[in-house]
């Protein structure tokens, strides 16, 4: 290894870097110019120079000096270089003409870069500090994180040593010229040091590749994403409902969600998150036993495991029999389980409540909240960790999370926890939320536990005029086994006329132009015409609306207005879209997102998490609908999505669904490609 810009200048990012290397324990040589030797360690003055293969070398020069040092890295063989030094497409065009150029002569010789403008790398466990971030890399802690910001990257570790957590490998990306963080991320999947995989992203780079590697990661191990920065939709959003709700922030989160990532909101949450997930056995439910000494305390945590998804179940009148026997008279065996304040059985009463709790085949997850002396008796903790130890001697995986709330002064009796694997999370607040992202996880996990890495998706070519053609288009959707309702076209009140008669009454008219995308803006929908007369009043109107218009006949339908869409995006790839539909799509914004393609379970998950879902099981004497055949639609739409790229988006809203199916009655196609080259004109 060699350090291109080393120094013994106190402080400099040269000496930094040197001094982090002192405990690798490879052969680490310094390169510099200016001297002859650096510690006592001979320094060579270029790359060239250095006698043997150098499998890495750490730049840290100006930005001007950079190119040459990769030009001597490539002549010298060097496998990779980790360039922390900044000024490169960070400070705009001449910064990021260096960098293309610099990557240039990387690629060509096979020299991988890490960076530019980051803070380094580091494999804990080897132990090498390869950074910036002074001080010892701590091994064995299991957690793997990737960040593109240097600085953050530093508070994390920070924050780390104050938490109690410790990492296998800390990778910053910088502004990541050459290798993606998703490569990085495949990478980390195979890496058998590696438990939990946290990346604290700005941007995705390539986010088409990040949800393909994130599919097949989080069936093996959690993958947690921070999120800090994220991209619109693009110019076109406005041209449908469902890119103008894409363009909301929260797609990033629904979408990622979908193939497993936990998505969380700050640095501190991904930490808190990692801990549970690396720590104890995945939760094999959403059933949560809280005990605790305070019964403020443990409403309030009660009350936010609910807001994420889980529940505080009663139990039952036996269980309750055990506890009685074992707790104070005045104690209450109630969910969650106050022991009160009896500080002379704590280190009893803790252990006892959580054996009989774990071992009841009631409870999926068991949280002690250790609070003031609960949380200061070190023979609590003690307790704790040996009950623990019996239950997985005896094979009962139910994980314990502990909820801290005492003095930071206190802290060392939590680290004795969480030397044991107990992960301790301070404050109700925290605790619901990891636990939350854990249990979601646990959930994801089970229902993939059979995935298997599929070949790339096979893409086809739209037919001609699909997209620009309303009849043709619902002609292909049709033939992908998509119901649409029979639709008629018609370019006078004559013909509509004839096409009522055909359809039977009572039909819908709408107008029918390609200026005239959201229809009902324009007042271009009557509905429930049930004469002759009343169609010929309507279609003579719709027909003014605009030059060339015309009008589109359809059946009246009635049914639950929900609406189907897909989205090419240029960040994330193909999505599909779900919610509940009709004019009001936007203003409710109701709908939510997955990845393409998506497996019939995928695509139930989807039709489930709107808010507006419980419509679809019927509400005060409204009929339910057809969930399968909802689902079935969903996961069509997606197949489409992942085999045609040049379907910008597709819009099907509404799609009317009764217990009987669903069909869709207005769908909008929009091509990628160039109407002009593709019709000749």
């Amino acid at each position: 290894m060699a350090v291109v810009g080393a120094s013994a200048r106190e402080n400099s990012p040269g000496n930094v870097v040197w001094r982090n290397l002192a405990a690798y324990p490879g052969e680490v040589v310094p390169v510099t110019p200016s001297a002859t030797q650096i510690d006592g360690v001979t320094a060579y003055s270029s790359l060239r120079d250095v006698p043997g293969h150098i499998d890495l070398a750490v730049v840290a020069v100006p930005a001007s000096a950079a190119l040459d040092v990769v030009r001597d890295a490539a002549a010298a063989g060097v496998g990779a270089c980790v360039i922390v030094s900044a000024g490169f497409a960070e400070t705009g065009p001449a910064g990021q003409a260096l960098q293309d150029e610099m990557v240039k002569v990387a690629r060509e010789a096979g020299v991988l870069l890490v960076g530019p403008n980051c803070l380094g790398v580091q494999n804990c466990d080897v132990p090498l500090n390869a950074s910036l971030s002074a001080g010892a890399a701590v091994g064995g802690g299991g957690i793997s994180v990737i960040t593109q910001s240097g600085s953050y990257a530093m508070a994390l570790h920070a924050l780390s040593e104050d938490e109690g957590v410790s990492f296998a490998v800390a990778y910053s990306s910088g502004n990541r010229c050459d290798i993606d963080d998703a490569e990085v991320v495949d990478q980390l999947r195979i890496d058998p040091r590696t438990q939990v995989i946290c990346a604290f992203v700005e941007s995705l780079g390539d986010g088409r590749l990040f949800v393909e590697v994130a599919r097949r990661t989080t069936p093996v191990k959690p993958l947690i994403v921070n999120a800090v920065g994220r991209s619109e939709a693009g110019a076109r959003a406005a041209a449908s409902h469902t890119a103008a709700l894409a363009a909301n922030r929260r797609t990033w989160d629904d979408v990622l969600a979908s193939v497993g990532v936990v998505v969380t909101r700050s640095g501190l949450e991904m930490l808190d998150a990692a801990k549970v997930l690396r720590a104890q056995p995945l939760p094999t439910g959403s059933r949560v036993a809280i005990i605790t000494n305070s019964g403020g305390t443990g409403t309030e945590l009660a009350d936010l495991l609910a807001d994420e998804g889980l529940s505080v179940p009663e139990l039952s009148s036996g269980l309750r029999a055990s506890l009685d026997a074992i707790l104070p008279g005045y104690a209450s065996s109630a969910n969650p389980v106050d022991i009160t304040p009896v500080w002379t059985r704590f280190a009893e009463l803790y252990p006892a409540v959580l054996d009989l709790l774990a071992r009841s085949g009631e409870i999926d997850i068991v949280i002690p909240v250790l609070l003031h002396r609960s949380a200061e008796n070190p023979e609590v903790a003690d307790a704790i960790v040996a009950a623990i130890a019996a239950l997985r001697s005896d094979h009962v995986m139910v994980p314990v999370y502990v909820c801290w709330v005492a003095r930071r002064s206190a802290w060392p009796v939590a680290a004795k926890l969480q030397e044991a694997g107990i992960p301790c999370l301070e404050w109700p607040a925290r605790t619901a939320s990891a636990i939350g992202h854990a249990a979601r996880y646990g959930s994801h996990r089970r229902a993939n536990q059979r995935f298997e890495p599929t070949s790339p998706h096979e893409t086809k070519a739209l037919p001609l005029g699909v997209g620009f053609d309303a009849e043709l288009t619902r002609e292909f959707l049709v033939a992908q086994g998509i119901p649409v309702v029979e639709t008629i076209r018609c370019d006078s009140a004559e013909s509509a006329l004839t096409a009522a008669a055909r359809l039977g009454y009572p039909v819908v008219a709408k107008v029918d132009h390609p200026d005239l995308l959201h229809k009902s803006d324009v007042g271009g929908v009557r509905l429930g015409l049930g004469t002759a007369s009343e169609v010929l009043d309507a279609v003579s109107e719709l027909l003014e609306l605009a030059p060339d218009a015309q009008v589109l006949l359809q059946t009246q339908a009635r049914g639950l207005e929900l609406v189907v869409g897909g989205l090419s995006d240029a960040t994330l790839g193909p999505i599909v879209a779900f919610g509940l539909g009709g004019v009001l799509v936007e203003v409710l914004d109701d709908v939510s997102f997955a990845a393409a393609p998506l497996d019939i379970e995928a695509a139930q998950a989807l039709i489930a998490r709107p808010r507006g879902a419980v419509l679809l099981d019927g509400v005060r004497g409204m009929p339910g609908v057809d969930r399968a055949a909802v689902a079935n639609l969903v996961q069509t739409v997606g197949e489409l999505m992942a085999t045609y790229p040049q379907i910008a988006e597709l819009d099907l809203n509404p799609v009317l669904a009764t217990a009987d199916g669903v069909v869709a009655v207005d769908v909008r196609l929009i091509r990628s490609d160039d109407v002009n080259s593709l019709l000749g004109s």
